[in-house]
């Protein structure tokens, strides 16, 4: 079991009840929010009901490094740097992200951290459609190729 990094690409206007609470208690209900969330049947069921609204893939070491030292938050002020890490107890960004790796963690689970990520609109647009699923033609639902579209969204 793994961990999985979710990206709202829709925001939450004209969406079904169900959908919209479903992002939210994912922790991604703004457009272009991410966050890390366990790869068990019970988020992959919550990430399939909301495959029309967001992509997701299995995260790496580098990538959560990057997200945590560039978009990890404390508070809405504060960025998650080397003074707020060792408050929290951890060395650097890069024994955060081993940590959370190895032990499954969630974004939500590491207290002190806000539980998502806010990610800018991809640098050179998405290339492909943000209105249909991945193995359509679109970027939408499983896509193994978000790693590098979320590297631009940094």
């Amino acid at each position: 079991m793994g961990n999985l990094l979710a990206v709202n690409l829709h925001g939450l206007i004209n969406t079904p009840t169900p959908v919209r609470t479903t992002l939210v208690e994912l922790g991604i209900g703004r457009r272009f929010a991410a966050t890390i969330v366990r790869d068990d049947a019970t988020t992959l069921g919550a990430l399939r009901l909301c495959k029309d609204y967001v992509a997701w893939c299995p995260v790496d070491g580098a990538l959560l490094q990057s997200l945590l030292e560039q978009r990890g938050r404390v508070s809405a002020a504060r960025k998650l740097d080397s003074s707020a890490l060792k408050a929290l107890g951890y060395k650097d960004h890069a024994e955060l992200a081993s940590k959370m790796l190895a032990q499954g963690m969630t974004l939500s689970s590491v207290s002190g951290v806000k539980p998502f990520f806010g990610l800018s609109p991809p640098k050179g647009g998405l290339k492909r459609s943000s209105r249909r699923q991945f193995r359509e033609g679109g970027v939408l639902g499983e896509n193994p190729k978000l790693p590098e579209i979320v590297r631009r969204m940094i």
